[in-house]
């Protein structure tokens, strides 16, 4: 817009965010975890939450669980795929086809639900394809993550990985690397200091990003706009 003719002073961008009384550090949820088989002491899981659609490229998180299955280190890694999506059918063809046994699907949940889900994870996997289109895009669920106090292994190029290594909450991979991702996964699950500190971070940044603090930020740009006008208007 600036390079349009647009004045910078003119311009606040307020970011999506959080809705902290929602979204916030959870016991992992034990009758979830016995359902879903993941009672194993020393299992660490990484997870995707959300829309299995064309652009999530989520055949790189089949591609980096094969990846792990053949780790001589990946043996306590398992992955949790949680949504529906156009190549949500396709990618459980794929995945029963590659014999992955670390690697489950699990359907929608009411929103509601969803963070009895996310507490279920170590970590958090949030891609999109590799493509010029998704620079500009800052995903929601990055905020959740910060709120729930869970690190992210991040593939998601431009905006969004600016803002997860400004605020210290995961590590950014190049997208639609599955070799990245499972590096980063190992990563994550050996190295027990980094893994904390992220997590700690995730908290310090959530209140930065809290719905109800972004709203009034916004209203403050409204009234800033409007109160001028109005106090021309009684003149």
């Amino acid at each position: 817009m600036i390079s349009r003719g647009i004045v910078g002073d003119k311009i606040h961008v307020v970011t999506n965010g959080v809705d902290l009384s929602r979204f916030r550090p959870l016991e992992r949820d034990e009758a979830l975890v016995r359902q879903l088989g993941l009672e194993a002491e020393a299992l660490f899981v990484a997870g995707y939450i959300g829309t299995h659609g064309m652009a999530h490229a989520l055949e790189t998180v089949l591609e980096a669980a094969r990846l792990m299955q053949q780790h001589p280190e990946g043996a306590h890694i398992r992955f949790v795929l949680l949504g529906d999506g156009a190549r949500k059918q396709a990618l459980q063809a794929k995945a029963a086809e590659m014999g992955l046994n670390n690697l489950r699907f699990l359907d929608t949940v009411p929103k509601a639900e969803v963070p009895r889900y996310w507490s279920l994870l170590d970590v958090s996997i949030i891609h999109l394809r590799k493509a010029d289109n998704f620079t500009q895009v800052i995903p929601s669920k990055l905020f959740e993550c910060m709120g729930m106090g869970i690190p992210v292994l991040h593939g998601v190029a431009g905006e969004s990985a600016e803002i997860v290594q400004r605020e210290g909450v995961g590590l950014v991979f190049e997208p639609e690397n599955a070799q990245a991702l499972c590096d980063g996964v190992l990563r994550l699950a050996q190295d027990r200091a980094l893994y904390q500190e992220l997590c700690e971070h995730c908290l310090v940044a959530a209140p930065r990003y809290d719905r109800s603090a972004l709203a009034r930020r916004m209203l403050g740009v409204l009234e800033g706009v409007v109160q001028p006008k109005a106090s021309t208007d009684l003149s």
